[in-house]
């Protein structure tokens, strides 16, 4: 294979030769202004290394040589891999140190059921060690938080919902993300159901005694009561106070009531049997 010549060696390598040093020169006067991601950084320092070692061996003859003793024996370089091994070292030295800053957090609130509808002044509290921010909700339902510490990274996040007539819809435990300076945060909401408390009386209208062990239904709901030795039941039902329901009784297999009731909060029902 024919051999290079000194003046292609110019030609070849005084492209990298300038290129290193251009490139050498900015990151220590730039120091940690830098933004190149440290894999990038020693990829091109290795990609210098060798231009460099081919310009300054290749064009110039130059040769370096290294010789150390130890108790193993003796440690012998010389030429381009003398260079090259300057080169990285000093690539090292003057590595761009990594960029830290403030972590941030976004935390989007969305509902299970299609007619969710964003809460007007809803807002999120978030509590990370001493930190604590309380925002309010954007159009989109979401809520930032910034100028978090980055020695929270990982960290458990205590969040603090107030959304009128909503709840989360599963408990979890929140952390910011270890390997990000951003974390975000998308929890299922699940609308409040409200329960009206009742007690009633199922009573014969007869002789006005109660009817024992009848079966109290509450049409919509899957609640379903037993009236006592006396008559009396009570319910609890997944319905706004001031609704309407109809209220089937049953004795054995026989109907003893039907009809509609509107139910309020610890209200007191009382059902005649129809005859």
């Amino acid at each position: 294979m024919k051999k290079l010549s000194q003046l292609t060696w110019i030609y070849i390598s005084i492209g990298g030769f300038v290129l290193f040093a251009v490139f050498f020169f900015f990151t220590i006067k730039t120091g940690r202004r830098i933004e190149l991601d440290i894999s990038v950084y020693f990829f091109l320092i290795i990609i210098i290394g060798l231009i460099a070692s081919g310009f300054l061996a290749g064009a110039m003859k130059s040769v370096s040589r290294y010789e150390n003793s130890g108790s193993n024996g003796k440690l012998y370089l010389a030429g381009p891999v003398v260079i090259f091994c300057i080169v990285m070292y000093f690539g090292y030295q003057y590595r761009p140190l990594e960029k830290k800053g403030p972590l941030s957090l976004a935390v989007r609130l969305t509902g299970s059921q299609s007619s969710y509808k964003i809460p007007e002044n809803a807002s999120v509290n978030v509590v990370i060690d001493l930190f604590q921010q309380t925002k309010i909700l954007n159009s989109e339902g979401i809520a930032f938080f910034t100028g978090i510490s980055d020695q929270y990274k990982g960290r458990k996040i205590d969040l603090f919902l107030n959304v009128s007539g909503y709840h989360p819809e599963n408990a979890q435990i929140y952390k910011l993300s270890d390997s990000s300076d951003h974390t975000n945060l998308i929890i299922q909401l699940q609308r409040d159901v409200e329960i009206t408390t009742l007690q009633g009386r199922l009573y014969s209208s007869h002789d006005k005694t109660g009817i024992p062990d009848a079966v109290v239904r509450f049409v919509g709901t899957s609640y379903i009561a037993n009236t006592d030795s006396l008559g009396n039941f009570s319910a609890k039902l997944p319905v706004k106070p001031g609704s309407e329901i109809r209220i089937i009784a049953f004795k054995g297999n026989k109907e003893v009531y039907n009809s509609l009731r509107t139910v309020y909060q610890d209200d007191f029902l009382t059902l005649t049997q129809v005859e």
